[in-house]
């Protein structure tokens, strides 16, 4: 039996892959980012189709920050977080 493959960014070229694949579909991409405020936060990445912008949204209990990006930013903010990103791809694949 094959073993499944779960995408997992190892490199760049993988978090610009993320962020292109955000944009073409027009969807948001959620990730948990466990000590971020008292009982966590969640990480909300967004980007609209049709527009080389995107953004990042930070939502912990009782607040949210959100932050326009470019396209190169949106894919140093994948890379730096990517630990984070793999584990949550990790968690969506094992269900």
């Amino acid at each position: 039996m094959e073993k499944k493959r779960i995408f997992q960014i190892r490199s760049k070229d993988d978090a610009r892959y993320l962020a292109e694949e955000i944009r073409y579909f027009g969807r948001s991409f959620y990730y948990d980012v466990p000590l971020m405020g008292i009982s966590g936060g969640v990480m909300t990445v967004s980007c609209n189709s049709s527009q080389d912008r995107c953004t990042v949204l930070s939502s912990t209990s009782g607040s949210q920050q959100s932050e326009e990006v470019t396209m190169g930013d949106l894919i140093e903010h994948l890379w730096k977080d990517r630990k984070l990103i793999n584990a949550e791809l990790r968690y969506l694949e094992s269900h």
